[in-house]
């Protein structure tokens, strides 16, 4: 099967069928599930929402990553949803996954895991591929020995954001999170933080979404903007500011001033907002506490990946 390749113009061979793609999610899924068990991801976000520190460390973590997007305009349009976000882990996923056990980074296998997942449809996949080509997030690398094969390459600027995020949870969730403290240190090394990319892969092919712990959010999740308007809402309320203008979200975060104001209808139909008769209105209780919870699946998943990290490393 031939898929066209990431700049449009050039033909890929799909040197990963669609069977292999779907025992390549079985077989890490069900490694998944055994550190998620272990990991205990239930129980570690109720002991996260009842820990003191953890109003302000989701304070801290929602302003921080409100600001990285802020007036980034490239960031905004690479990453601005769900499906854009998942699409720059799994680069790194099967970048860091060893070939034995399936990985390999090249168009055609980012495309049938993609599409193979529901992570996305295979003409977006090719489209965000080109995206992150030219937006210098990844290149061509080294030909293989198989010239059908086409290897990708994440760029430090994938690398270097990806790990910025990772670090932004670390250093939000330390004060309520003794493991979070103790292993932010990892982040330095390379060999953990390609186990730490392997391990939340695996995570999201065995199911795990954030968003289930706030089904809420599902739509907005999945719009361009639709989150970070929300954490502009969090981050203006919980720094005792007015909400941000219509016309400020959409400088903020490159995004039409008609799509903004989509955004906050949807959000006062799902009970997320409150706008009354103009304006871009506040969160709503619901609204406050479904960030609330799902920022605590991302500190609860991160924790726990971060253990399972070290001790893969550790061969335990």
């Amino acid at each position: 099967m031939a898929i066209l390749g990431p700049t449009g113009g050039e033909t890929l061979r799909d040197d990963m069928s669609e069977a292999r793609v779907l025992g390549l999610v079985a077989v890490r899924a069900g490694a998944a599930v055994n550190w998620l068990d272990t990991a205990g991801i239930a129980e570690t976000r109720g002991a996260i929402i009842a820990h003191p520190a953890f109003p302000r460390a989701v304070a801290q973590l929602v302003g921080e990553i409100s600001a990285l997007y802020s007036g980034n305009r490239l960031l905004n349009r690479v990453l601005s949803d769900r499906g854009r976000n998942m699409f720059g882990l799994m680069v790194l996923y099967l970048d860091a996954l060893p070939p034995e056990e399936g990985g390999g980074l090249t168009a055609a296998r980012i495309v049938a895991l993609c599409t193979s997942t529901g992570l996305c449809s295979r003409g977006r996949a090719k489209a965000m591929l080109a995206l992150m080509r030219w937006g210098g997030y990844l290149a061509s690398a080294a030909p293989a020995e198989d010239r059908r094969v086409k290897p990708l390459m994440p760029q430090e600027k994938l690398v270097a954001l990806q790990h910025r995020r990772w670090r932004l949870v670390f250093e939000a969730g330390k004060a309520q999170d003794p493991e979070l403290a103790r292993l932010a240190p990892r982040l330095a090394d390379a060999a953990f933080t390609r186990v730490l990319a392997v391990l939340l892969g695996e995570a999201f092919l065995s199911g795990f979404r954030p968003v289930s712990a706030a089904p809420e959010l599902n739509d907005l999740v999945d719009r361009d903007g639709g989150l970070m308007v929300l954490l502009a809402l969090f981050t203006a309320e919980s720094n005792g500011e007015e909400p941000p203008s219509i016309a400020n979200l959409s400088r903020r975060f490159h995004l039409s001033r008609a799509h903004v104001l989509d955004l906050l209808r949807l959000s006062e139909e799902r009970g997320l907002v409150e706008r009354g008769m103009r304006g871009t209105g506040c969160l709503s209780p619901l609204g406050r506490d479904a960030i609330e919870r799902f920022f605590s699946s991302i500190f609860a998943v991160m924790s726990g990946a971060a253990r399972a990290a070290e001790a893969r490393l550790h061969g335990a």
